[in-house]
């Protein structure tokens, strides 16, 4: 797969995308059996702390410890099922961007989808950086601070006694691993739906470069264009279907965790636990805005559509050519629009709303 290349390869870390390599049935049997070692690990993880928060916590610290990881832990859950669900409609969605009309007709769009491309790409080491500088600092302090006193990274209900080191050893081993492989799914998933975002936003730009430059049978160039045009919008709300789940689930997160940290900011002596607190606040707020961005981005673009037409030599064209523009124009005027269930419109407003409510929430709290 050329497009989105770097997020297929995290997806393939994860064990929710067999690499194209891996096609002998002896291969095909491990990476199932890998897949399975991955999604338990993290479920486990996530049923430790749910069950904690229903039998161990007393407090209302304690509480506050443990709900926002739980909660963040349970989205990757249901983000990496959702991926494991729809490998085949998202393998579709990728291959739909090397078929017509998606696919180049010369070298400037070429220049154009490789130049976005790049962008996907960069946004995907950024995003992994950022993810993996939190869970590495939040790996070392707790091995400098907690594994010595027999703590383990995050708070857990276990059916066992973890009080002997081998068992608390083990425990601690496979939080740290959970966690590791959480944070690359996080990176899989959001990627993946950015990167979708971003190539939705590049065939906008193809578009546009199509309609300056008519040339031949100007009318077919024209329905070759209403035609590109009709299929964005499909291919948006294919985009949309697949990931309304996870972005729900990400803006619910994002939402309750930001208020929840914000209150043991404020009410609380954190001692060691204030950089990890901050630092997960952070990526909360980057994990929102990723989506909300890219998200407006495409919507403002599509409104962009009737500027492009009127930019192209319009009036040279017949009357059917100019009929099928007038469609395109007055399709244009309703954006395209990423939604949570079709509830909550992925944008920048969307994101002033998470903030604003998480404020709400965080009062409420007091």
């Amino acid at each position: 797969m050329d497009r989105l290349r770097s997020v297929c390869t995290l997806l393939a870390i994860c064990g929710c995308w067999r690499p194209a390599s891996w096609d002998s049935p002896p291969k095909e049997i491990l990476y199932r059996g890998y897949t399975v070692a991955v999604w338990l690990s993290i479920h486990l993880l996530s049923v430790s702390q749910i069950l904690d928060l229903a039998i161990n916590v007393k407090t209302q610290d304690d509480f506050s410890d443990n709900f926002y990881v739980t909660l963040a832990v349970l989205c990757i859950c249901v983000k990496m099922c959702t991926v494991l669900a729809s490998r085949a409609k998202i393998g579709n969605l990728i291959d739909l961007l090397r078929k017509k009309p998606f696919s180049s007709l010369n070298t400037e769009e070429d220049e154009i989808r490789a130049r976005y491309d790049k962008v996907a790409e960069r946004n995907t080491i950024a995003y992994t950086i950022i993810i993996k500088i939190y869970v590495l600092s939040m790996c070392i302090t707790s091995i400098f601070t907690g594994y010595r006193h027999n703590k383990l990274l995050y708070r857990a209900w276990l059916p066992y006694d973890c009080s002997t080191s081998i068992r608390f050893t083990a425990t601690y081993i496979h939080q740290i691993v959970a966690v590791t492989y959480c944070s690359f799914i996080t990176v899989a998933c959001d990627s993946l739906f950015s990167g979708f975002l971003i190539h939705t936003y590049c065939h906008f730009e193809i578009l546009g470069h199509r309609l300056k430059s008519f040339d031949g049978n100007k009318s077919e160039a024209v329905k070759d264009c209403a035609y590109l045009h009709d299929r964005i919008y499909k291919y948006a709300t294919m985009v949309n279907s697949q990931f309304k789940v996870i972005v729900l689930g990400q803006s619910l997160v994002s939402m309750t965790t930001i208020s929840v940290n914000l209150y043991q900011l404020t009410q609380r002596d954190l001692g060691s636990k204030l950089l990890e607190v901050i630092l997960y606040s952070f990526n909360t707020l980057v994990q929102i805005f990723y989506y909300c961005w890219y998200g407006n981005e495409v919507k403002l673009k599509s409104l962009e559509v009737p500027r492009l037409i009127f930019q192209s030599n319009w009036p040279t064209l017949d009357t059917k050519a100019k009929r099928m523009l007038l469609m395109m124009i007055k399709r244009s005027r309703i954006p395209i629009e990423f939604t949570a269930i079709y509830m909550v419109s992925m944008d920048l407003q969307t994101f002033m709303a998470v903030l604003k409510t998480s404020y709400s929430a965080y009062n409420l709290l007091q």
